[in-house]
């Protein structure tokens, strides 16, 4: 116990070793004991686990663990599954990618201009529900499935359909209500029927307010230092945008299946993998990390997020879901950064230590390499700015490193010569680090 306490009591960085099992273990342990990681997590490379646990509590008033066999709602990693079963009905001749939305909502503004295909990949240009300033005094409530389309359909579009991209949950909500219309079966039905129960998924399913799930992981979020139980939310809105629940065991046989046929054909995974704008395909984002080539997705519903994240030509495939809204992003690209033998920063508590306040000024700028910052001096203390979002004080916990004042784990570490020059930044994020140039 002792080891392990100095292991995640202090910094450091690792490189990938023979024993990354145990490099894996370490890494998600320090997320739950310094960060408050709570969840499952599942590595495997090339049919060979490498990391199956469960860290926290399902159930905190009960004191029940998280476990591999824990049900969690996956919000967004629902698209995937919504897109297949829309592939399988393109398979069967029932519909097709250049299907218009007006042929099943006649009414719908625009709808003779909103292909099929622009719902699966954000590019119709429609109002997503979630993204209303309203949408808070609505979400509680269960409403039937056509007042829910007339909350959003009227909505200004954010660009014409097919010229933009923004993320969307109204075009997914309309693709299950599509996928209901035309195999005559409930999404519900439709999604357990041809992919769930073929692939001996038998733990996964869509979510209600009133299912009784054994197993199941309770959603809860931070308020401070404490936890307190996740916002309610109609289990009705989600729908074919994020109502499924699921295990990280189950979601591997899904990864599994991607390799083959048997849910959909090689013609089907090849305009599903197949980035568009914002490199995101049908209900999956493909890009790389670490140079090694990625398909995945993540998800939110209030109380829990998700990470599905598959690296094809590696074989391997990294499962993070958690129950407290954690960042699973960072947890998964961290487990990802340990094997591709990145440098990979554990979690550690960070504290502020004094400065001399002289050398600040070396450190202000623009700096730029994924996303653009800037690091000004205000009432002699650092802050980071984007434009349209609020100033973050950077507290020093050396001369060169600096953390994020808003608990959000991030830190920005400057490079500089013996002139005090600084030569590049180091932006990290949840321990994943990205070099950052300065531009001004």
């Amino acid at each position: 116990m002792k080891k392990l306490l100095l292991l995640i009591a202090l910094p450091f960085s690792v490189a990938a070793q023979k024993n990354s099992t145990q490099q894996l273990e370490q890494y998600v342990e320090a997320q739950n004991k310094i960060k408050g990681f709570s969840g499952s997590v599942l590595v495997v490379q090339k049919n060979k686990i490498l990391l199956n646990k469960g860290y926290g509590f399902a159930d905190i008033e009960w004191s029940i663990p998280n476990s591999p066999s824990s049900k969690f709602r996956i919000g967004s990693l629902t698209k995937q599954f919504t897109a297949a079963c829309i592939l399988q009905l393109i398979e069967q001749g029932k519909l097709s990618l250049t299907d218009k939305l007006s042929k099943f909502y006649p009414d719908f503004p625009k709808g003779d201009s909103v292909t099929i295909y622009m719902l699966l990949n954000h590019t119709s240009g429609i109002a997503s529900y979630t993204d209303q300033s309203d949408f808070g005094a609505v979400a509680r409530l269960s409403w039937p499935r056509d007042s829910m389309i007339s909350y959003f359909k009227n909505r200004p579009y954010n660009f014409s359909p097919g010229t933009g991209w923004k993320y969307n949950n109204s075009g997914y909500f309309l693709l299950g209500c599509i996928i209901e219309k035309v195999s005559g079966e409930t999404y519900a039905a439709y999604v357990r029927k041809h992919i769930f129960e073929p692939l001996g998924m038998l733990n996964t399913g869509t979510d209600s307010n009133n299912a009784i799930l054994a197993n199941k992981a309770q959603g809860y979020e931070k308020a401070g230092p404490k936890f307190v139980s996740a916002d309610w939310i109609a289990m009705e809105w989600p729908f074919s945008a994020g109502v499924i629940y699921s295990t990280t065991e189950d979601l591997y046989k899904w990864d599994r299946a991607l390799y083959g046929n048997k849910i959909i054909s090689e013609a089907s995974k090849k305009s599903m993998f197949t980035p568009g704008k914002s490199n995101y395909g049908f209900g999956i984002i493909i890009d790389s990390l670490e140079k090694h080539f990625r398909i995945w997705h993540n998800g939110g519903i209030p109380g829990f997020v998700s990470n599905f994240s598959r690296y094809v030509n590696d074989d391997l495939c990294i499962i993070v879901l958690s129950n407290d809204a954690f960042n699973s992003d960072g947890v998964a690209d961290g487990l990802a950064g340990i094997l591709f033998g990145a440098k990979v920063e554990f979690p550690y508590e960070h504290k502020e230590v004094k400065i001399d306040t002289a050398i600040l000024s070396r450190y202000i700028g623009k700096y730029n390499a994924f996303l653009t910052i800037n690091v000004i001096k205000k009432d002699g203390k650092l802050y980071r700015h984007r434009d349209g979002t609020p100033d973050i004080e950077l507290k020093p916990e050396s001369e060169t490193k600096f953390f994020y004042a808003d608990d959000s784990d991030r830190q920005l570490e400057f490079e500089v010569d013996a002139n005090g020059k600084v030569t590049k930044i180091w932006f990290i994020n949840n321990g994943n680090r990205g070099e950052m140039k300065k531009v001004e």
